[in-house]
């Protein structure tokens, strides 16, 4: 039995871990430039900051992970059909086109659609890159897709 709320918890913890992960690497900048720390052996200061530059992206992929598996276990269940594959494009589009759950915005089925493109500009290096979103904004837009599209209980 999947359950919605469930669901939501998890990209709230994804965005309380980037929290945490990102003042422990601030605090970890901090001492070492004071000297109190040195970094592992084989990596520089400069390590340390493409690190924290591009935690957020990392984290934003985690979210979008945790997203995807709501959303295709819930359509998997409305196809009684739970090896079904589908594109992450086409999959928003189905379960906010169905006719299950509360109607969805279509500025709200957008916003869902710029945050996958943001996610696969970071993950796959496109030459044209998309605007980005920051990780709070894109739990919010994922949040709002997942309470009005999913029930609360499924599967």
């Amino acid at each position: 039995m999947h359950n919605r709320s469930v669901r939501i918890d998890r990209l709230k913890a994804v965005v309380r871990e980037f929290q945490v992960v990102s003042d422990a690497i601030e605090r970890l900048r901090v001492a070492v430039a004071d000297g109190r720390i040195r970094l592992p052996g084989g990596t520089s200061v400069r390590d340390l900051d493409t690190a924290r530059h591009q935690l957020e992206g990392t984290f934003l992929i985690r979210l979008w992970a945790e997203f995807e598996t709501a959303v295709l276990s819930y359509f998997r269940w409305l196809k009684k059909d739970p090896g079904r594959r589908i594109r992450a494009t086409d999959l928003i589009d189905a379960v906010a086109a169905s006719r299950h759950g509360r109607a969805l915005a279509d500025a709200a089925r957008r916003e869902v659609h710029e945050v996958r493109k943001y996610r696969n500009s970071l993950v796959h290096d496109l030459d044209v890159p998309a605007s980005r979103v920051a990780l709070s904004e894109a739990r919010r837009r994922l949040n709002i897709y997942l309470g009005v599209k999913l029930p609360e209980h499924w599967g």
